[in-house]
């Protein structure tokens, strides 16, 4: 009779580790059964890469290209310091966002443009004949817009792309066209008071 009496709570004691192992392990199961389970309110993330966006990353390479010719021109025609100092940010921001933009496609199937559309090199070919003052006046109101034109390619981008990188790139690029209106409206009425 002893000996059962022993046995007894070692057995209840195994018994009880056994059903706190149990719990343990039923929870462990549950938790990883709902963390991998997909929240049905989050947007997949797809890479791959559809028509509309490979449409945006040829519009907007070509966006990004005049930006930088036009930089390029106003150091070069520009007069006043603050279309200067624009024209330098337009150039630094817009080569960095291209370089962004390459990266991004590397390894897709998707086009950049190399150049500038024929409407852009348009509006170039009227400014490169100017110089000076008449110059900056023409330049910075070309700039605005330019660049009210092009949000809209960019909001397209974001509402009905499919590649969750490039419609990233396309929100951070709204952000910078939005900033440089709101630089160039600024260089503007500088340019407008200083030439009275």
């Amino acid at each position: 009779m002893r000996t059962s009496i022993l046995n007894q709570p070692a057995t209840n004691n195994f018994s009880r580790k056994a059903k706190i192992t149990g719990a343990v392990l039923l929870s462990s199961f549950c938790l990883v059964g709902m963390t991998s389970c997909e929240n049905e309110d989050d947007e997949p993330i797809v890479d791959t890469v559809s028509q509309q966006d490979k449409n945006f990353a040829l519009s907007s390479s070509a966006f990004v290209n005049a930006q930088i010719s036009f930089g390029e021109l106003a150091l070069a025609n520009g007069e006043d310091d603050s279309i200067l100092e624009y024209s330098r940010m337009l150039v630094d921001e817009n080569s960095a966002s291209k370089t962004e933009l390459e990266g991004i496609v590397e390894g897709k199937d998707v086009e950049l443009s190399g150049g500038i559309t024929a409407d852009m090199q348009a509006k170039y070919d009227e400014l490169a004949v100017l110089s000076g003052v008449e110059f900056d006046k023409a330049f910075i109101r070309t700039q605005i817009e330019i660049l009210d034109d092009s949000k809209s390619m960019f909001e397209n981008e974001i509402d009905n792309g499919q590649n969750f990188t490039i419609k990233g790139y396309a929100d951070k690029t709204l952000g910078q066209v939005k900033d440089h209106k709101a630089k160039a409206v600024v260089v503007k009425a500088e340019v407008d008071l200083e030439n009275l």
